[in-house]
């Protein structure tokens, strides 16, 4: 059966997350230490804590929250304390803004996918601040129909929109998945899956039977991995699911369906034998 609706990831799947957050954090957190005189390693130490008691590495301002901060300006309000640190927040948004680019192929591929009629869907571990606020400011958000993103932790000034639900959980859920098919109308064997994660993207992928497409484009090596790890979001709990889920896979023998270097794969596996 030709696939009608596609249901894609969007940190690391159709940009490079991790090659702008994590130069970007840590050039902020570089900053901060020479603004405060707070050694680095203290700084990471406690955002960790901080970042695993909220569940993300992108709550905005959690630099307010660290222990060394509240000590470093103690009597401060917010908005001073803000002043004070706007160098590095300047810093963390400049990088950011340079480094954010679509992979290779997207935007083409994304507009060709369309072309064809396929209905596209972005499903992201992201709040709607970050993930979609990425889409609108690569200028792709006008090739989805809809986009599903975690529910928001915290107040934000940035606007809803009507493209955007949100959800509860985190991946892998596959009743989120099935009923994302249900709600765009599609059986999931018209539904083809992309995504980055193995353990989170196409465990969800398989176990819900969609197409599963792994998302494995070739990077360069860098010492990103261990940045993030040092700052995580992950308790012990997460680090030992995704173990017992690879675990998993190999025993069950789950594999994605097609492996992709390139996002401009994309198209010849969703329609094979056309032309674009």
């Amino acid at each position: 059966m030709m696939h009608k609706l596609l249901i894609t990831d969007l940190d690391d799947t159709l940009y490079d997350w991790s090659g702008f957050f994590v130069p970007a954090f840590y050039a902020m957190a570089e900053e901060i230490a020479g603004i405060t005189g707070i050694a680095m390693d203290q700084l990471l130490h406690e955002y960790r804590e901080v970042h695993q008691s909220l569940g993300t590495v992108e709550f905005p301002y959690a630099t307010l929250r660290l222990p060394s901060i509240r000590a470093c300006f103690t009597g401060m309000e917010t908005a001073q304390m803000k002043e004070a640190l706007r160098p590095a927040f300047k810093k963390f948004n400049g990088i950011r803004d340079s480094r954010l680019r679509l992979f290779p192929g997207v935007a083409e591929t994304l507009e060709a996918l369309a072309a064809r009629g396929l209905t596209i869907i972005g499903y992201t571990e992201s709040s709607q601040e970050n993930g979609f606020y990425r889409l609108q400011k690569l200028g792709a958000d006008g090739f989805f129909k809809r986009v599903y993103a975690c529910e928001s932790q915290f107040q934000s000034t940035y606007g809803s929109n009507e493209k955007v639900r949100t959800v509860r959980t985190k991946k892998p859920n596959v009743d989120v998945l099935l009923d994302i098919c249900r709600k765009e109308g599609r059986t999931p064997v018209e539904v083809a899956y992309v995504g980055d994660s193995l353990t989170k993207d196409m465990y969800m992928a398989k176990k819900a039977g969609v197409t599963a497409l792994w998302a494995r484009y070739p990077r360069e090596d860098t010492d990103y991995y261990e940045k993030l790890c040092a700052i995580t979001s992950w308790t012990q709990e997460d680090f030992e699911r995704e173990e017992r889920l690879r675990r998993h896979m190999e025993q069950a023998d789950l594999k994605p369906d097609h492996i992709l270097t390139s996002f401009s794969q994309l198209p010849g596996i969703l329609f094979p034998g056309k032309e674009y």
